[in-house]
């Protein structure tokens, strides 16, 4: 027998998060890009959570060392459908960006918060102590890239 996905006082998962959670794209290591020359680029990782609390995120940025800019974000976690789904939803959405405009008060401006994450991707509430934990994994990662 298998655990379900939710728990029973959970609303099902929103149609959006069920498309991201069956399609993410963005999730794994990150390896060296092919054809590109050598430090060019750096590859900058944060990371959140335990196991034992039930989420653990770890994200990777490939930055262009040149122009600050996020070439591609890419994750690792453990945890809920959630969790997973809100990784795959920013890793779409960070790239692109240059770290001046993602640090400080930026990255809210770009992607929003978890509370909103929460709110425009119908995740119950009692989910945001887990999408606080890929904030600080990606936060961790982006002070990382500016810290080079």
């Amino acid at each position: 027998m298998t655990a379900p996905l939710r728990a029973e006082s959970e609303p099902a998962l929103s149609g959006e998060v069920r498309a991201l959670f069956a399609d993410l794209a963005h999730g794994g290591e990150m390896a060296a890009a092919a054809g590109v020359a050598a430090g060019s680029e750096g590859i900058f990782a944060g990371e959140a959570g335990s196991r034992e609390q039930g989420t653990l995120v770890r994200v990777q940025l490939r930055i262009g060392l040149a122009d600050r800019t996020v070439r591609e974000m890419r994750y690792r976690a453990f945890g809920c459908p959630y969790t997973l789904a809100v990784c795959e939803w920013l890793a779409r959405r960070i790239g692109g960006c240059t770290l001046r405009v993602l640090s400080g008060d930026g990255l809210a401006e770009v992607v929003g918060t978890a509370a909103r994450w929460c709110e425009g991707l119908g995740i119950p509430p009692g989910r945001l102590g887990r999408l606080l934990i890929i904030e600080d994994a990606l936060f961790a990662a982006l002070q990382a890239a500016a810290a080079k």
